[in-house]
């Protein structure tokens, strides 16, 4: 439903803050103008740090991103007033494509968000609207958090690529997912607390959007294995490597330089844990078990059967798993930490500065269209509470989120609980409806899309 006209005047308002840095927007536009760089670096203020993830793998996630494209949303009206934040209903590539060819869709041409996966070596879009979008360099008095290049990327992702890129490769193979669809959305309108709602917004219901549009490259993996016939369990290894990657680097296991100047070869200046020169003491698996990556990971073993447990009914480690010998074990954990030891090049969309990415802005918009649908419905069967026992701080009701004069004129920074509240589709303070709530294509399907159960 969004018009030629309105896609261009959005286009053209995104074009401005990236373009136009806050302290002389604000002057030229007003107040609530912040830039492309102040989202990219808010962004990875919450989701690069190095003791958790402030704004994903909770339920923060979900009133952090609202939040957040609302503020943007607000930057984007300084410059055209009459223009609103639209959104990208990513099932309809999911109903209507199949995981290789999704790509394909018009949304990807030139005059909308451009090539989903550019076929050149720098992996960026050099045609259209998009074309060689930067990504901020000598950013180190800018943002605390740089990579070794000064790139303002994650800092486990020390790609210098000075623009935004993507790619259709995970790890060195196709990527054999699309975007999520029906049944996600189905699922999630049928949960009955906002906790377990929260988790399928954040993860199924999310998209795979950032994986698949940001995908990764420069790693050994696919060398390494060498299977000429590419099975589940290879694939679904190689879409865990980004995220259990990044535990080691948290975990302080993964090194990177302090520095590299802008000339050095990437393969000069990696992020990487260097086993032969550890000096710690632990083996493979204490590490991998220390870090939390054998309760979640799905390894296989040389001929690709999937390894089912690492713990026994006590909850320890195995030393020697069931089936296995000794020597086997050790080799399979060896190489799994080998494999998790270098993150590679990860494209934009795919990590902590996935906000530099136009598709990143027009994400969440769907969850929280999903979302409101859910809060219309009845409520009597579904528990609003929010568990406050998350580890991470920005995932409790009480902790504050980094916005403030969303909702009023106070000042005042927002705990989560407040945004919970403020963001209720029927709340006056609410700047925004959305213009359905209709999914055809998945009732076509046989999906009961009502809210009403």
């Amino acid at each position: 439903s969004l018009t030629d006209l309105d896609r261009e005047k959005f286009f053209n308002a995104v074009h401005i803050l990236a373009r136009v840095p806050t302290e002389v927007g604000q002057e030229l536009f007003g107040k609530n103008y912040k830039s492309k760089d102040y989202f990219n670096r808010v962004h990875l203020y919450y989701g690069g740090t190095a003791d958790c993830d402030h704004w994903h793998q909770g339920a923060g996630f979900v009133t952090s991103h609202v939040t957040f494209t609302l503020e943007y949303e607000m930057a984007l009206q300084t410059v055209f007033p009459d223009i609103a934040q639209p959104y990208w209903d990513f099932t309809l590539e999911s109903t209507f494509y199949r995981a290789d060819d999704w790509r394909s869709s018009p949304i990807f041409s030139d005059s909308w968000f451009g090539a989903a996966s550019p076929d050149n070596n720098l992996h960026t879009v050099t045609e259209g609207r998009w074309a060689y979008e930067t990504a901020m360099t000598n950013a180190r008095n800018f943002s605390q958090i740089v990579n070794s290049y000064g790139v303002l990327r994650a800092p486990w992702n020390n790609d210098p690529t000075p623009f935004m890129t993507r790619h259709d490769h995970v790890y060195g193979y196709m990527n054999n997912m699309k975007p999520s669809g029906c049944k996600e959305y189905y699922i999630a309108l049928r949960k009955s607390t906002w906790m377990s709602m929260s988790k399928q917004l954040n993860a199924a219901a999310h998209g795979h959007i950032h994986e698949t549009i940001g995908g990764s490259w420069n790693h050994y993996y696919a060398d390494r294995i060498k299977s000429t016939t590419v099975g589940p369990a290879v694939l679904t290894f190689a879409h865990e490597i980004q995220a259990l990657s990044k535990e080691l680097w948290r975990a302080g296991y993964i090194a990177c330089p302090d520095t590299c100047s802008m000339d050095t070869a990437w393969e000069d200046c990696q992020c990487e844990f260097d086993a032969g020169s550890y000096k710690g003491g632990k083996t493979s698996y204490e590490i991998l078990d220390e870090v939390g990556i054998l309760a979640q990971v799905d390894y296989y073993d040389e001929e690709g059967h999937k390894i089912n447990s690492y713990y026994d009914a006590n909850g320890t480690v195995y030393y020697t798993l069931p089936g296995y010998t000794e020597e086997a074990s050790k080799h399979i954990y060896d190489e799994l930490l080998e494999m998790l030891a270098v993150p590679g090049h990860i494209g934009d969309m795919f990590q902590a500065t996935s906000s530099n990415d136009i598709t990143f802005w027009v994400l969440h918009g769907t969850v929280d269209r999903l979302w409101h649908y859910k809060r219309l419905g009845p409520t009597d069967n579904y528990d609003e509470t929010w568990d406050p026992y998350h580890t991470c701080y920005g995932h409790n009701p009480s902790n504050f989120q980094p916005f403030k004069n969303i909702f009023d004129s106070n000042d005042n920074y927002y705990t989560n609980a407040e945004l919970y509240e403020n963001l209720r589709p029927d709340k006056p303070v609410l700047q925004y409806m959305y213009d359905s709530f209709d999914w055809p294509h998945c009732e076509l399907l046989g999906y009961d899309m009502s809210n009403e159960w």
